[in-house]
């Protein structure tokens, strides 16, 4: 399969660390980092200005790095001329957050993410990103069984992705995680009835991750799978409700915008004329130029 360099986003955001340089005051560092995430949507641009601040101040900060290589990740997947240049930055600052903090799985799996993501051209390297899932496993199970999971679908070994995700849904019966990315799978397969019953089975899963919030990214997954198959409609919308009622500000899930907009799609295909006015309004509150465009479109 051609592949072609992706930033793909680790659910959870960004993790805050103690190493801090004794002169720089820390509460600065992690403003420029919030207003770099919070940018990523909206103005890459802006976004990699305060990260590059905020590396000359913390150099040594592996969340700066971690943020850096998702910010030059998404301006190589934009850019043109610049798009090797930018490859590298990404792959220098995802190096550094894992050589920084190598007892933390996240940063190996952005590392492994960006190998698999990019050309070969670029730094992509499957077997390096093989390396970076053995060390994860090493360090965690459950983790292991994410990085695995995320290795196939990337390299299309449909039959090694099939038996892994049967195993980590046997290991981890509770856990929302497995039902909600086999969910993800399907919805890219177009396979709308069986992703909607894992989304449903995640939603109702006892364990969440606290950061990752599977179980309010099922909800939202649940009204954009109804969108796409035209069907479960009234279920897509009262997902998507619940889901505006619930989902915290800047935690990395879709914002409410785009649930307002899903909604507005949803209430479009059961002729709720006045519904879909309401939801369009609510969703046209936004920065996210994907998401106006899309509004435009509409």
């Amino acid at each position: 399969m051609p592949r072609k360099l992706t930033l793909l986003l680790l659910a959870g955001g960004i993790l805050t660390t103690n190493l801090t340089l004794a002169d720089t005051p820390a509460d600065k560092i992690d403003t420029l980092l919030e207003q770099a995430q919070t940018l990523l949507g909206s103005d890459i641009d802006d976004a990699e200005d305060k990260i590059e601040e905020a590396l000359e101040l913390a150099p040594k900060r592996a969340d700066v790095q971690f943020l850096c290589g998702q910010v030059m990740g998404i301006q190589a997947s934009q850019s043109i001329f610049s798009a090797l240049s930018y490859a590298g930055k990404s792959l220098d600052c995802f190096k550094q957050a894992a050589l920084l903090e190598p007892q933390n799985t996240d940063y190996k799996f952005g590392l492994m993410m960006f190998y698999l993501g990019a050309p070969g051209i670029a730094g992509g390297d499957t077997e390096l990103a093989w390396q970076q899932v053995n060390d994860i496993a090493a360090l965690d199970e459950q983790a292991g069984m994410r990085a695995k999971l995320n290795y196939y679908r990337q390299t299309d070994d449909d039959k090694a992705y099939t038996e892994t995700m049967t195993s980590a849904q046997q290991r981890y019966p509770g856990h929302a995680e497995f039902y909600y990315q086999h969910g993800l799978a399907l919805q890219q397969q177009e396979q709308y009835e069986q992703a909607l019953a894992q989304f449903t089975q995640a939603t109702n899963a006892p364990i969440d991750d606290e950061e990752a919030h599977f179980k309010l990214s099922a909800l939202y997954q649940i009204g954009r799978n109804a969108v796409f198959s035209k069907q479960s409609v009234q279920q897509g919308i009262e997902a998507l409700l619940a889901y505006v009622e619930a989902v915290p500000a800047d935690t990395g899930l879709p914002s409410e915008q785009w649930a307002h907009f899903r909604l507005a799609q949803l209430y479009r295909l059961t002729s709720a004329t006045d519904a879909v006015k309401q939801h369009l309004k609510l969703a046209a509150s936004t920065d996210d130029k994907q998401l106006q465009d899309n509004i435009d479109e509409f």
